[in-house]
């Protein structure tokens, strides 16, 4: 239930109104009129609402809180009028069987009615005029001028051309997280975050934006919010999903986190099908290598036209890798991305840097280009991975992780649909492949590997 209150807040009564004996915990969150904000000493705030537009969105906030959470029951209430120091501004309390549901329905709740509802806050300070302020403008109540958010960088990057850039960021790992944190804070005007993938208690030590408690969670939900409350002042949007051509769609610029040559590869032809310019960053132990492709400049078909095999390839499960190489790599490439950006161009766009990490020595290659490369020239047809699937939901599964090929083949022969899976999705490809090219039409491979 949802209420707004002309009268001071009553938590002890508020807190009887969610009582549940099936509840384990009960979590309540209460804003306070405190006696300064943005520097400025404050004696006491004024509260409007439009109560009709406030009612309706307020009561769908718990409703939504409801159907996403475990919760068994939901309170709000926002006061109206003048309000003095020390008064509760805002009430919200939740309950549940676990305390995890209710902390997470808490947050969600402030969070969205301080988004969304049509509420006007003035601040009446000691020294200054007062202030009204439309909250819904100024997530987590920022009340300075967007230029300043900017000022210390004013000088060095071109913050309208920054604003305008809508930028595609695929994969949110050790790469991704860096590149997209300073991305966001630079101020890229959209940034699209994609990624397919949930936070593991082993990616923690490097992909510095997720928590424990975000175990199991989606990965680009999680940093999706995050880089909102750092920057409120740009847009960001995702996609929980692998990488797909159409998420190119008015899009300027695109950036390459992943960690498999198969979804680079992919990446790489869809920008140059779409005439994009891509940078594409990878690492290998302490080993980092970055590249700025435009089309029609040269490009990896230029010089492996087949996809190398992933399982040729280490990865940062087999040989490890730390957080400061992984972040420090990710860093340089959000650097670049924005001077190219900003300028137009940057150092990686005629020559690949290869960067070591533990010697912090570099050198660069000069880009090749053959004459006659299709692909540069934007003369191919995209290729469907038609032989994946991103979930196993109708099919049977077969977990070749343990079997030969000659095991597999068996195992499939009284069966409509199997949809083969294996540590990664490398060699359950392969084996598809394979079995596709014996003319077994109903194998799949499962993209991204076993869930467990």
């Amino acid at each position: 239930m949802f209420s707004i209150s002309s009268l001071e807040i009553s938590s002890q009564q508020l807190h009887q109104d969610i009582q549940d004996q099936r509840s384990g915990a009960v979590v309540i969150f209460e804003g306070i009129v405190r006696n300064h904000n943005q520097g400025l000493d404050v004696k006491s705030l004024e509260y409007q609402v439009y109560h009709e537009l406030a009612q309706k969105e307020g009561d769908k906030i718990l409703q939504e809180a409801k159907l996403k959470f475990n919760i068994h029951h939901a309170r709000a209430v926002h006061r109206e009028g003048h309000l003095r120091l020390g008064e509760a501004a805002v009430w919200v309390g939740a309950t549940a069987s676990h305390r995890d549901d209710a902390f997470k329905a808490t947050r969600y709740i402030i969070d969205e009615i301080k988004h969304r509802l049509p509420v006007w806050k003035k601040e009446h300070y000691l020294k200054a005029e007062a202030k009204w302020v439309f909250c819904r403008d100024h997530h987590h109540h920022v009340h300075f001028e967007e230029k300043d958010f900017y000022q210390k960088q004013k000088n060095i990057l071109d913050q309208t051309r920054l604003k305008k850039a809508r930028v595609l960021m695929v994969g949110l790992g050790g790469l991704g997280c860096p590149a997209s944190v300073n991305l966001a804070l630079a101020g890229v005007g959209k940034l699209i975050l994609v990624d397919f993938d949930k936070v593991s208690f082993d990616n923690l030590h490097r992909q510095f934006l997720f928590r424990p408690q975000h175990v199991g969670e989606s990965k680009v939900k999680i940093a999706a919010s995050l880089l909102r409350e750092m920057n409120p002042f740009i847009e960001i949007d995702y996609h929980e999903s692998f990488f797909r051509p159409e998420h190119l769609e008015g899009i300027d610029f695109v950036i390459d986190g992943t960690d498999n040559m198969k979804t680079k590869y992919q990446i790489h032809d869809a920008c140059l099908k779409y005439r994009l310019p891509l940078l594409s960053a990878g690492l290998f132990r302490d080993d980092a290598q970055l590249r700025t492709m435009i089309p029609g400049d040269g490009c990896w078909r230029c010089l492996q036209d087949v996809v190398p095999d992933d399982a040729l390839f280490g990865n940062c499960n087999d040989f490890g890798t730390t957080g400061a190489w992984a972040n420090t790599a990710g860093s340089i490439l959000a650097s670049e991305a924005l001077e190219l950006i900003s300028t137009g161009k940057n150092s990686t766009s005629e020559m690949v840097l290869h960067l070591n990490l533990r010697t912090l020595t570099s050198f660069k290659v000069k880009k090749g280009r053959k004459e006659d490369c299709h692909y540069c020239a934007g003369n191919f047809e995209l290729v469907d991975t038609f032989m994946e699937v991103d979930e196993a939901m109708s099919g049977d599964i077969l977990d070749i992780r343990h079997l030969s090929d000659d095991e597999v083949l068996k195992s499939i022969q009284s069966r409509e649909k199997v949809i083969l899976c294996c540590h990664r999705g490398h060699r359950s490809l392969k084996v598809t492949q394979w079995l596709r090219g014996q003319g077994h039409d109903h194998v799949y491979s499962l993209r991204g590997g076993a869930p467990n």
